[in-house]
């Protein structure tokens, strides 16, 4: 086997002993980097669990549910009884600003 080695030339054996290492660690390192993400989010995926609706709220399952056309009709029946229009103060140290019509 030490034959072959010494037939080949110098640039032979320099690709031999220092390119194809390199290649082979880059190529290999590629693929390993991929598995390694890939696990990572797989194993992420397995903490995170799909919640239903009601879980997330903590609704009970005999509650009843919003109906958002009834809502508006209770909305419309009571328009203008609750309001009541008040201004909020401004803060101290601003002035009223005055706008001069042309």
């Amino acid at each position: 086997m030490y034959k072959h080695f010494r037939k080949l030339s110098k640039q032979q054996r320099q690709f031999l002993f220092f390119g194809l290492p390199f290649l082979t660690t880059m190529v290999g390192s590629t693929v390993m980097l991929g598995q390694l993400t890939q696990t990572r989010y797989d194993l992420n995926d397995k903490k995170v669990q799909a919640v239903s609706k009601e879980e997330e709220l903590k609704l009970d399952s005999n509650r009843k549910r919003l109906n958002l056309q009834e809502e508006y009709f209770k909305l419309a029946a009571n328009e203008g009884k609750d309001w009541d229009y008040v201004r909020v103060p401004r803060p101290a140290g601003i002035e009223e600003p005055i706008f001069k019509r042309s």
